[in-house]
């Protein structure tokens, strides 16, 4: 019971804590960007797959900095009040932790020369992703190695494969390689954190994971999901045509996989 608990909030909170990581990284910092410098914000998206925007004319960092620097401040807000102590809290600061490592690893692997600042930046995001698994493992516990992976399995890696599938399955023209790009990293990361003897991994749930947090987590996804088609709703009746809101589903995936939009130059994809 207490593994299929753990799995049912994986399965919970997979969707919503991607979708706000999203938010945070690519859609706050450039809203707070655009107010503070008076510059024009585009909003480039905002669908069940990411929110974006972007500041014309971008002047300070590129989208993905930003998007590190803010993954590691508001993993560091995260434990700063404590809300590592639960499982979704720690499972938040690993889903950030993807979101800012995504660019970067896109660049590392289709740009042709590789640079030491985006090699570190891969490591930061990557000990993010680390470092939230570790804070599970502190409250899930595991006697050794291959316990503690299952476990981290259940939570992190299982859930998302299968949100990734979903997708796959409602937006055909998605790319696998991005599914790619988040599960192998993570599951390195999980066995990284499975391969840390750490003597406070001692169990905190030992009943199992509390319904209030599944159930929350679950309202949450529903909530999240109701907004997100209200909005799409608003949007469509402002611009009726079946194609073009197609058209923006098939533009919002690709600047999901395309390193180059991240660095700022997503008008030119949505034309």
């Amino acid at each position: 019971m207490r593994l299929f608990r753990l799995l049912m909030l994986g399965l919970a909170s997979a969707y919503p804590l991607y979708w706000t990581a999203q938010f945070l990284l690519f859609f706050v910092p450039e809203t707070l960007l655009g107010f503070w410098l008076g510059q024009p914000l585009h909003v480039v998206s905002i669908s069940y797959l990411q929110a974006m925007a972007m500041v014309q004319p971008h002047v300070v960092f590129p989208a993905h900095w930003e998007a590190l620097i803010f993954a590691f401040f508001f993993s560091m807000l995260i434990i700063g009040v404590r809300a590592d102590q639960f499982l979704t809290g720690a499972l938040a600061i690993v889903f950030l932790g993807q979101a800012a490592l995504l660019p970067f690893l896109s660049l590392a692997l289709t740009s042709s020369g590789q640079s030491l600042t985006t090699a570190c930046a891969v490591a930061v995001a990557f000990a993010l992703i680390a470092l939230g698994l570790h804070r599970i493992l502190r409250l899930t516990g595991g006697l050794d190695f291959l316990e503690r992976l299952a476990l981290l399995s259940l939570l992190a890696v299982m859930p998302q494969a299968t949100l990734w599938l979903a997708i796959k399955f409602i937006y055909p023209f998605f790319d696998v390689r991005l599914l790619l790009f988040r599960i192998i990293p993570l599951y390195l990361a999980a066995i990284v954190a499975a391969a840390i003897h750490s003597r406070s991994s001692v169990p905190v749930f030992s009943g199992g994971v509390p319904w209030t947090e599944i159930v929350a987590s679950s309202a949450a996804a529903g909530l999240l999901i109701v907004a997100i088609s209200l909005s799409n709703g608003t949007l469509g009746a402002a611009n009726p045509t079946s194609s073009g809101n197609m058209d923006n589903h098939r533009a919002s995936v690709k600047f999901l996989k395309l390193p180059s939009s991240l660095a700022g130059d997503a008008s030119g994809m949505l034309t």
